[in-house]
């Protein structure tokens, strides 16, 4: 342990009514401190109002020191705002927006590193009908919001705040040892996934509206509003379908949940299999492949019975997505070709342009690039077409995939950054951690580490907030080979395995087999033949069993050099 210790002070800021937030946070300090902060040369510690100390003067004016001598502030909201500290009149509405200000002017002082600013989900029901205190905590949100001038985030539950907070606290360690010190000019974009379009009231329409031009608390107060009072079915799962966006799942799941309870008891059929069939997305974010293909199966058994074909389609499309991660193409590339006859039947563009890119995405893991850019770019003529910036996005990635299998990197940066842009524009959660953690790859590939691990961090970040394990997946092994191009054999080692934790709890053959040819380098690295032999024919066998003709090259490449060397 180092002799000395580097003292950061993390001050919290909140009204009243978030006593277990702050317990948490406090709680969260404490943990990274003994389990890592610590260990590494840096103690935080955490500073609020608890624990100024009395003395004469106003007791705001003491908190207000203790927020000048802190290094990072975060300031955490719900419902109220506060009211103003004490009898001196004074220009702030609140104790809590007076050590905001305070913050603030450290900051511009630069003697404070960063401000961080989380929003606790609240009830539709008040929501819908803010009181004068929420109405205040919405105005300041959608100021900080238009001027991107802080992170902030939102979060439904208690453990989902102490991970954010956790997330943090490990990003200022790391800054500590780096030595960066300033902080961001610039809010993130709120982290958000997979929009839809409001199919029915204009209410719903305009709240997509405001949710597409990055106005997302307006936008939540629509859908909030769109819920309160009413039993609608279709209300609810707009509503599930921004807080996906939003990276709220458990949310989003009490929403599809009370959709398919309140369309159930209506006998509204057609609403109980969209709700299933969005709780069964929301599963394979989450990686429980069995729950989201029980819950696609359920929708497309009513969805048949039901005659709704462009449903059916979407279900099948859905259901294809599910078994090509579990590396069965075959009955994947069935599953979409099926619901693209449906959707050109019906000319449904949107549900081919969908097909077209997942139907790409097989014929990559395949090998066909031809195939697959085809696929690709097919359904970007038709995502330009409809004017779908977000189906665009998703199809400029995956060309940049392609780009980067064929080596021509520069083409792929530019369809990564492309993707990107949008995705940022958007706040689209899944799609950013994409474009990173492919970003990420392509840096790697250049031999730039440093800006690799720093994109593969952010992507790593938004999936792990997202419980995504397919990405985390990717981004440990990603990671691992940045670290195998620095000679860390013993950190690659534990990225891989991660990794291979994952997929193999997944039955993402693509990730198995690329995991154990990663882990055979290691080995061979080692001197340790025969763990390499072991570990390149593991890759042969998953390889073989996906049907990837480059993968079993990848892995008879690798074992003919391991008996080339011998």
């Amino acid at each position: 342990m180092p002799n000395t210790l580097t003292s950061l002070k993390v001050f919290i800021a909140s009204p009243g009514g978030l006593a277990e937030e702050r317990k948490a946070f406090r709680d969260a300090v404490q943990e990274l401190n003994d389990a890592d902060a610590v260990a590494r040369g840096v103690f935080f510690q955490p500073v609020g109002w608890e624990d100024t100390l009395g003395g004469i003067g106003r007791p705001q004016t003491l908190i207000n020191e203790d927020v000048r001598a802190a290094d990072y502030f975060v300031l955490l909201l719900w419902n109220r705002w506060g009211s103003p500290s004490g009898t001196t009149p004074s220009r702030f509405s609140s104790g809590t927006e007076e050590e905001y200000h305070v913050a603030m002017e450290c900051i511009a002082g630069k003697t404070m590193r960063q401000i961080v600013i989380f929003f606790k989900s609240v009830d539709p029901q008040q929501l819908s009908d803010p009181g004068e205190q929420l109405r205040k905590v919405l105005e300041f949100r959608k100021d900080i919001e238009q001027r991107k001038t802080h992170l902030f985030q939102s979060f439904d539950t208690t453990d989902s705040f102490r991970r954010l907070i956790r997330r943090h606290l490990a990003q200022w360690l790391r800054n500590e040892e780096k030595g960066v010190t300033e902080p961001p000019p610039a809010n993130e974009p709120p982290i958000v996934t997979d929009g839809q379009d409001a199919q029915t009231s204009p209410a719903l329409a305009q709240a997509w509206k405001l949710a597409d031009e990055g106005r997302f608390t307006e936008a939540e107060v629509e859908f909030a509003r769109s819920i309160v009072g009413r039993r609608n079915p279709r209300s609810l799962i707009e509503y599930g379908r921004f807080l996906v966006r939003l990276g709220r799942l458990d949310q989003a799941t009490v929403m599809f949940e009370g959709a398919v309870a309140v369309a159930g008891d209506q006998g509204n059929q057609g609403a109980v299999a969209d709700a299933n069939r969005d709780l069964g997305i929301v599963l394979r974010i989450r990686g429980d492949l069995t729950g989201a293909e029980q819950m696609h199966r359920k929708a497309l058994e009513i969805d048949e019975h039901l005659g709704r074909l462009a449903e059916m389609a979407a279900n099948y499309g859905n259901l294809g997505m599910v078994l090509n991660v579990r590396g069965d193409l075959a009955g994947a590339e069935e599953m979409h070709r099926k619901a693209l006859e449906i959707d050109e039947r019906l000319a449904n563009l949107e549900g081919m342009a969908n097909h077209y890119r997942n139907l790409g995405n097989v014929l990559r893991v395949r090998d066909d690039l031809d195939g697959a850019e085809q696929m690709y770019r097919k359904a970007l003529e038709i995502e330009e077409r409809l004017g779908r910036v977000e189906g665009m996005a998703r199809n400029y990635g995956n060309l940049g995939i392609v780009l980067t299998e064929r080596d021509d990197l520069n083409g792929a940066e530019q369809m990564h950054r492309k993707a990107l842009e949008i995705n940022e524009r958007l706040g689209r959660l899944e799609g950013m951690a994409n474009n990173y953690g492919n970003l990420g790859h392509l840096l790697e590939l250049r031999g730039d580490l440093d800006d690799a691990e720093q994109m593969l961090r952010k992507a790593h970040e938004i999936n792990e907030r997202l419980g995504r394990l397919e990405g985390m997946a990717s981004n440990y092994g990603n990671r691992g080979s940045v670290m195998q191009a620095r000679g860390d054999l013993e950190g690659a080692e534990q990225m891989h395995r991660k990794a291979l934790e994952i997929n193999e709890r997944l039955g993402r053959l693509e990730g198995i087999a690329n995991n154990y040819i990663n882990l055979g380098m290691i080995s061979q690295a080692r001197g340790d033949r025969d763990g390499a032999e072991q570990m390149y024919r593991k890759s042969l066998e998953a390889a073989e069993r996906l049907g990837s003709n480059v993968m079993i090259a990848k892995a008879n490449r690798s074992l003919a050099s391991l008996r080339a060397s011998s």
